[in-house]
């Protein structure tokens, strides 16, 4: 068990967006529901998060029915980028019915954008209905085969980040030459889902690998997440719980060799926040008059005061995770409040302090697999 608190192992702190809040009755003022479709709501949303020094910010989506509509979230994150400095963006793309390339272009260029700020939440799409919205007939739509699909569109995602060397491309005006034909790769990838040959249209990431990130604590997810990512979101309910699961965890990078880094665990929290604890089960209460019993009754939450709130993040440091990530029940009232919350935590990055997603979360830029291979292996050779 952890008993006492290691300030040496970073704790993250990020923010869930997702349309008007996690609440479902965050949606009731027709007003909030319509900036969900104004590209500066999720401007100064994320920008009130970068101010207050949150770490990154996710941003959901999946292609199951939402009641008002949504837009697209790589879309939103790219639209997002250019108009902040250092928060880590997040978006959430499917891989059942996504080609891997273009969820590769699609993050890496967003990396491109950001100046090396991108991750990709993945995310599966488990029902008929969405099957059918690309007019195909899935006949395996159980987690486990979903999942064990999503493994390797990662696979071949992290492949084509690498089909460009980080030194491919020359710009040599006087020459002509704008690649370098021996430093793009073919990933001949053939697998049972996928055959790609590759390579991709875009360059190398500057992250190299943006951070993929998983939410969930299915098995299925489990075994993805220590297989395949970087980052996984968990829903917690108290100490025990926390310790069987991350041990759980931790057996399981045993078990399936992870190689590199151990997988960073993340609780998510939903979020309200008010002046005084009475005042924030109250509103809670107001909220669950419109929409009861919207949340497993015996999740672990954050509902209070900032002071309160900042006691359980030190407590959730103190059993083994790696950060959290807020889920605010109204975007527009509990992400400005948490500005006041985080100025209170320890080694918050300024408003200033520019970074990378990696270099955030403490993971090293990796290695390209292509590079110093033979010649001969080139694109062009």
């Amino acid at each position: 068990m952890h008993t006492t608190l290691n300030s040496a192992v970073p704790f993250h702190v990020g923010i869930a967006l997702k349309g008007t809040g996690f609440h479902p009755a965050s949606g009731a003022d027709p007003a909030q529901r319509n900036a969900v479709f104004n590209p500066e709501y999720w401007a100064q949303l994320t920008q009130t998060a970068e101010t207050a020094g949150a770490h990154f910010v996710s941003f959901e989506d999946s292609l199951a029915h939402h009641q008002h509509g949504h837009f697209d979230a790589s879309l939103v994150a790219s639209w997002v980028a250019p108009q902040t400095a250092r928060i880590g963006l997040l978006p959430t793309l499917t891989v059942t019915h996504t080609e891997p390339f273009h969820v590769s272009k699609n993050v890496a260029t967003l990396d491109h954008i950001s100046k090396g700020r991108a991750g990709w939440q993945v995310q599966i799409s488990p029902t008929t209905k969405e099957s059918k919205l690309f007019g195909r007939g899935r006949n395996k739509l159980d987690l486990n085969s979903l999942y064990g699909e999503a493994q390797e569109a990662i696979a071949v995602v992290r492949k084509l980040w690498d089909s460009w060397e980080d030194d491919a491309e020359i710009r040599d005006a006087a020459s002509g030459r704008f690649i370098d034909r021996n430093k793009l790769h073919y990933i001949d990838h053939v697998g049972e889902h996928f055959s790609i040959k590759g390579p991709s249209i875009t360059p190398r990431p500057p992250q190299g690998q943006p951070v993929v990130a998983f939410s969930g604590r299915h098995d299925a997810v489990l075994k993805a997440a220590v297989v395949s990512g970087d980052l996984l979101f968990v829903e917690v309910i108290d100490e025990q719980d926390a310790q069987q699961l991350l041990g759980k965890i931790r057996q399981l990078e045993t078990e399936l060799n992870r190689t590199g880094p151990a997988l960073l665990v993340s609780v998510d929290l939903p979020l309200l926040l008010a002046d005084t604890v009475t005042a924030a089960h109250q509103r809670w209460e107001e909220l669950n008059t419109h929409t009861p019993a919207w949340l497993n009754a015996d999740q672990l939450r954050a509902l209070g005061t900032a002071e309160r709130v900042n006691e359980q993040l030190t407590q959730l440091q103190i059993w083994g995770f790696n950060g959290v990530r807020f889920q605010p029940a109204q975007n527009l009232v509990d992400v400005p409040a948490l500005g006041a919350l985080l100025a209170e935590r320890p080694n918050q990055p300024g408003p200033t302090q520019a970074t990378g997603l990696r270099d955030t979360l403490g993971l090293s830029r990796p290695t390209n697999r292509y590079a110093g291979l033979n010649q001969s292996k080139g694109v062009f050779a």
